[in-house]
């Protein structure tokens, strides 16, 4: 397993990614949620095809995970981070 851990303001928490996928390319690297729009995964060029899907599904799956707790799609948005451990 995968820990993914996040941070929204004052919310810190962790998802579990149970899939056997290979993380090694992201892992140990922070990135911010605003910045998971498919064209800016996109330019992410310095990553394979296969680690930017990843990042992708992962991105998709915090925010999910953040909109379920009912914390606001906006500060989700502009200050939330996520950390492949």
């Amino acid at each position: 397993m995968t820990k993914i851990s996040y941070s929204v303001g004052e919310e810190f928490g962790a998802i579990y990614w149970s899939a056997a996928e290979e993380f090694s390319e992201l892992r140990g690297k922070t990135f911010k949620l605003g910045d998971m729009e498919a064209v800016e995964i996109e330019k992410m060029d310095n990553f394979s095809l296969v680690a930017r899907i990843l990042l992708s599904a992962v991105a998709g799956a915090t925010i999910q995970h953040l909109l379920d707790k009912k914390i606001d799609s906006d500060e989700i948005f502009q200050h939330g981070t996520f950390r492949i451990e």
